[in-house]
């Protein structure tokens, strides 16, 4: 899975926030603010990654289980999912 290419990561006013661009700005309605683990799922995603190289990720990071990583790795791509943030 990977984010499409209509939708970047901004820094404003200490918020990290997904904008769409172009034809997805037109589509898109709402707005979604990241943590900063979100934010590192986020840029990872700008290639193609599956669930486990998420997980890995998080548990590299933040020092957490295998099966807590997961779980938030799978919460945060249904998220995007959901959005039709992903391709």
């Amino acid at each position: 899975m990977k984010v499409k290419s209509g939708f970047v990561l901004k820094h404003v006013a200490s918020k990290h926030i997904v904008v769409p661009v172009g034809e997805e700005a037109v589509n898109f309605s709402g707005l979604i603010t990241l943590n900063e683990s979100g934010v590192l799922l986020f840029e990872a995603m700008k290639k193609h990654v599956d669930i486990e190289d998420l997980m890995i990720i998080l548990v590299d990071k933040y020092d957490v289980d295998n099966k807590t990583a997961r779980q938030d790795a799978e919460a945060f791509v249904n998220i995007l999912k959901s959005k039709s943030i992903l391709e």
